[in-house]
């Protein structure tokens, strides 16, 4: 990615450049600003600038990934209690709330990542 002087957010916009595409490109630039949280003249801008995107990530996504977090502090702190006395069964359902966050990390980060 390309250095950049840091931009001044508030600076006033005034300057048109015009662009053709096609109908299709417009609706897919839209989708993609949509998806992001963005208006389709920052996507723009930030997309030509080469500047780094951050999305506004999707509200009930990051409550189930806490929640997820959550159990598996529960259980690490079962595990800290009862040191040795951790049964199979906790192992297990540890193991499988860690499968249900690498799921939901990876399609956070196709969702980022998709184009």
């Amino acid at each position: 990615m390309v250095a950049l002087k840091k931009r001044n957010m508030k600076e006033n916009k005034t300057t048109r450049i015009p662009v053709k595409i096609s109908n299709s490109e417009k609706e897919e630039i839209r989708d993609r600003a949509k998806k992001l949280g963005m208006t389709v003249s920052a996507y723009m801008r930030t997309s030509a600038l080469n500047q780094r995107i951050i999305i506004k990530t999707d509200k009930e996504m990051v409550r189930q990934i806490r929640y997820i977090g959550n159990n598996i502090n529960q259980i690490a702190h079962q595990y800290n209690m009862r040191g040795e006395n951790l049964d199979g069964l906790t192992i297990a359902d540890a193991y499988m709330q860690m499968e249900e966050y690498k799921q939901l990390l990876q399609l956070i980060i196709d969702e980022i990542t998709k184009k």
